[in-house]
């Protein structure tokens, strides 16, 4: 085998190993990923339980070992998620005339 071949056969053997790398890197991203949306989902529910009891955000910031913004951020998170998923039980004819902060309107025939 000359040089050349030789030479060949490393950079073909180099690229394997480096996309068979790339690979396994990929799989632990994703895997990373999702644990990261399990803690989110985790203290998310936690903020929530939190400020229904009167914790503020900066004691719970405090004991996540955060910002008060990046908690607060999650917090608000949580509230948005909960208003979107109230909503969507809504007829959609009746989301145009709901105001938050106002009751509820008359569902229909009442």
């Amino acid at each position: 085998m000359s040089e050349i071949e030789q030479a060949k056969q490393v950079l073909i053997a180099e690229r394997e190993a480096v996309l068979a790398g790339l690979a396994q890197e990929r799989s632990a991203a994703e895997h990373a990923a999702e644990e990261q949306r399990r803690w989110r989902a985790d203290v998310q529910a936690l903020l929530e339980r939190g400020r229904s009891v009167g914790l503020s955000v900066a004691e719970m910031a405090e004991a996540l070992g955060i910002s008060r913004q990046w908690t607060n951020h999650l917090a608000k998170q949580a509230v948005d998620k909960e208003l979107v998923k109230r909503a969507s039980s809504f007829p959609p004819r009746m989301l145009g005339t709901i105001q938050f902060g106002s009751p509820p309107p008359d569902p229909p025939g009442a």
